[in-house]
This record gives C-alpha cells, sequence and structure tokens, in this order.
C-alpha cells in the first residue's frame, strides 16, 4: 500500500500538503479539467488538476463528489491557472475530509505519475519478498516439532486472520481458533470437496476473505482473513497446504510427489545461512543437496534439472554445466562451494554483469567485488549511492552501460536529451562526483551492480567499461 505521505517525501517533486490526511493509500494518479471527472474515477485516486476552469457548481460540490466516488486527494497544480490553490477549493476539501497537495510549476504531472508507479512497484515487489520470506518459515515450522498446527499459526498471520484443518466432513483436526469455521465456508467445502487435490474456492465480502485449498485427497486448509489480504498472501496458502499435505503423506511415494512443491523453500532457506532447517526439509521430501555446490541467479525461464528458489538454484558443478548448455535466459554462476558455505553473493554479482550479448557469466574470483569484503562492499555502495531516487538511479545506469552517450541513453529512457542533462546534473550534484571524471564513473558502476539486488542486470555493451 503507497501513501500519499510517501508521495509528500519524494524530494525531487517538492509537493506541499495544504490540507487533509497525509496517510490516505493512493492507488493511482488521474489528470482532469472537467467539470465533473468521476464517471472516469475508480476510488483511490490522487486526481491533478490545474483548475483550468473553476467548476460551474463551484469547488464545493465538485469535492463532494469526488467524495462520493472515494478519491484520495486532489493534486492542485499552481502557477498556470491558479497562482495559489484556491481558498475556496481548501475550505471545502477541509470540511469533507478530502486531502489537497500543491504541486508546484517545475514539476511536470507526468513525475508525479511515475513515481506513484514506481512505488507501487515497490510496494509489490517488499509484498512478493515477505511472501517468499513467509513461505520459508512455513517450511521451517512444517520441519520442526508440532509441524502441522504450527504452519496453520504462521498462515493465519500471514492473512492477519484465523485458519483450520478440516477433512472432507468439516471436522476440525487442527485449528489456531476456538470459534466454529464460518458457515459459509462449509457449504463451500460441500460445492468442492468431489473436485480432485487441486481444488479451491474463495469467496470475498465486507466482512473479509474465506479460502479453502485442497490439502491432499480428503483433507482442507481453511483461512480467514481480511476483505484486502494481500495477493501475495495467497502464494502463502498455497504453500501451506502443500506442506500440511507432506506431512500426511510422509515419507514415500506421496512426499516424493510434493517435492517440487517445497523445493523453493529448501534452496531459499538453504541461501538465507539456515542450513540445517534446509536440511530436514530436504531429508523430509527426498531431496538431495548437492556438496560441494554451485549456486545460480537466473533470470528468465527457471533452469532445468535443478532446485530452483525465487531466484536462485544450485546444482552439483556438473548438474549446472548440463542445465546452463543452451540456456534461454541470463545466469551468473558461482564457483563451487562446500554446501555450508553456499549464499547468494557470488551468483549476485556475477549475475549483475550479464547481458544481451553474455547472458551468462562465472564468477572466477578475479573482479575487484569478489575481492572485496562482502559487508563492507555493500555499506560502501549504499553511502556512495545515498540521496538518489529511483529516477536518478535508474538515468544514471542507463547513462553509464551506453558509455556516457548522451543520445543514446536518453533515447533508451524515452526522454528528451534535456530532460537526461538536467537528471544527469542532479545526480551529480546530489553525490558530489563528476561524470567526466572516469574514476567517479567507475565508482559508480560498482557501486550501482552492488546494490542492484532485483529486476534486470545493468546492460552495458561488452568490450568497454563504462
Amino acid at each position: 500500500m503507497v501513501l500519499l505521505a510517501d508521495l509528500l517525501s519524494t524530494a525531487s517533486l517538492d509537493l506541499r500538503l495544504v490540507g487533509g490526511d497525509p496517510d490516505v493509500p493512493v492507488r493511482w494518479v488521474a489528470t482532469s479539467e472537467l467539470d465533473d471527472p468521476t464517471p472516469f474515477l475508480e476510488g483511490g485516486e490522487l486526481l491533478l488538476t490545474t483548475g483550468l476552469r473553476t467548476p460551474r457548481d463551484g469547488w464545493a460540490r465538485w469535492v463532494g463528489r469526488l467524495v462520493e466516488v472515494g478519491a484520495a486527494g486532489v493534486g492542485f497544480g499552481v502557477g498556470l491557472s491558479h497562482r495559489t490553490v484556491p481558498r475556496t477549493l481548501v475550505a471545502a476539501a477541509s470540511a469533507a475530509g478530502l486531502a489537497v497537495v500543491e504541486v508546484p510549476v517545475p514539476t511536470p504531472f507526468i513525475a508525479v505519475s511515475r513515481r506513484l508507479a514506481d512505488l507501487l512497484r515497490r510496494s509489490e515487489n517488499e509484498a512478493e519478498a515477505a511472501a517468499a520470506r513467509a513461505g520459508r518459515d512455513l517450511a521451517a515450522a512444517a520441519a520442526g516439532p508440532d509441524g502441522a498446527l504450527a504452519v496453520l499459526r504462521r498462515t493465519a498471520r500471514a492473512v492477519h486472520g484465523s485458519a483450520w484443518w478440516l477433512d472432507a466432513a468439516g471436522s476440525v483436526l487442527a485449528a489456531t481458533s476456538s470459534q466454529a469455521p464460518p458457515q459459509a465456508a462449509l457449504e463451500g467445502l460441500r460445492r468442492v470437496r468431489d473436485q480432485g487435490a487441486r481444488a479451491a474456492w474463495t469467496e470475498v465480502t465486507a466482512a473479509g476473505t474465506l479460502t479453502l485449498r485442497a490439502s491432499g485427497s480428503t483433507r482442507w486448509l481453511l483461512v480467514a482473513g481480511g476483505a484486502d489480504v494481500p495477493r501475495a498472501a495467497q502464494g502463502t496458502v498455497g504453500t501451506a497446504a502443500a506442506l500440511l499435505e507432506l506431512l500426511t503423506a510422509g515419507p514415500g511415494l506421496g512426499a516424493a510427489a510434493l517435492a517440487r512443491a517445497v523445493t523453493a523453500e529448501v534452496v531459499d532457506l538453504l541461501l538465507d545461512g539456515r542450513g540445517d532447517v534446509a536440511g530436514r526439509l530436504a531429508t523430509a521430501v527426498g531431496l538431495r543437496l548437492p556438496d560441494p555446490v554451485v549456486v545460480v541467479r537466473w533470470s528468465g525461464p527457471v533452469p532445468p534439472d535443478l532446485p530452483s528458489g525465487e531466484r536462485h538454484a544450485l546444482g552439483s558443478p556438473d548438474a549446472v554445466a548440463a542445465a546452463l548448455r543452451g540456456y534461454g535466459g541470463r545466469a551468473g554462476v558461482a564457483r563451487p562451494v562446500p554446501l555450508a558455505q553456499a549464499s547468494r553473493r557470488a551468483a549476485d554479482t556475477a549475475w549483475a554483469r550479464t547481458s544481451a550479448q553474455r547472458p551468462v557469466v562465472h564468477a572466477d574470483g578475479s573482479t575487484l567485488a569478489d575481492r572485496l569484503d562482502p559487508a563492507g562492499l555493500d555499506a560502501w555502495a549504499a553511502a556512495r549511492l545515498a540521496g538518489l531516487d529511483d529516477a536518478l538511479r535508474a538515468t544514471l545506469e542507463v547513462f553509464l552501460a551506453h558509455h556516457g552517450a548522451r543520445q543514446p541513453a536518453a533515447d533508451a529512457l524515452g526522454v528528451h536529451r534535456n530532460t537526461l542533462r538536467q537528471r544527469l546534473s542532479r545526480a551529480e550534484q546530489r553525490l558530489g562526483v563528476s561524470l567526466e571524471d572516469p574514476t567517479d564513473r567507475a565508482e559508480l558502476w560498482l557501486a550501482l551492480a552492488t546494490t542492484r539486488a532485483s529486476g534486470e542486470p545493468l546492460t552495458a555493451p561488452p568490450g568497454r567499461p563504462p
């Protein structure tokens, strides 16, 4: 969830709160100069306007219509039609509880839209990362004592609600709540319980969300959460259902068939430094972990025949070599290490150096990043780039990837050459560097590569340093 306060705290936008609650959620940005823009709104938008003309029935009625459709607030562009935000608009919005933000002339509306899109994307990435961590915690819980109840507790925590494990008749096998399962869920169970091991049922109402997932052929996971359960949390529910089925199946063919459902958790637990838990879970599902091991950071198709997590895979040296023969994605490949020393670092560093021309890069220990202390390098890179927002980071990456060629960099970013020049000037001022200095440029490239933990790799053409 992105709040209006997140936009207000973006220094490059220079927005000023005129009235209202800065903690209101913002779902999207809309721009309109219409007397009645509400037919084009769905609720949750920050409506941007310059007040090109005063609404025929006045600002109070205009504000009332926005409140009725659930708009998050108004961003009023000053310096064009109005020197300041109209007092009648501010008064009406204050009375109705609608937030009003002043947008200065130097800030284009598109910049507000882009910043919100960046924040929404970051929020979604954080939610997915939280779901991945929740999946690993579920796996750890399943590997411990009282596994079924521990899985239910962590699932309920992920959706801020309750969880039940039911048999096909709806009887409770285990639960996190002393209350009986909701009647609506039991009726849903009767409708889908004969649909097989992949059956599911969901009901969303103003009161909350009910989700049923098959947990084997005769058991069901029921989760009750709020009406706004994050999309990423649904993956947690699926993982929990698979783990509960695994606990029921025990060792043997049933567990082997379910190994794929928990392999990702095993890989990520291992790379999180929780090798003891990863080992117990791997043993439970019949997954053999190689020793020594090669860690691979991949993007694109999942490398075939390798145990894979969210972004990483692992295998023996021979298995990795076979999987990457003719591989169609990008991959950073670490050197073989003892299983107890497996980490993401070397593979991530190699992956950051991949490009369309060189899709697979092997870490050989010869790069500067390989030879520096990882913790010290991370701290240095974060400090080196402090003060940059997402837009300036992206601008620097593309500019350096094009060897300082401004027109190709502007084309790649989809901006005018003058816009690129202004952004680079702001970056230089904030960082205290000169992009004409090759040392500064080399340091910035290393810092950007070090801190780039997700997304596409840097794309410098091969053969020339930035």
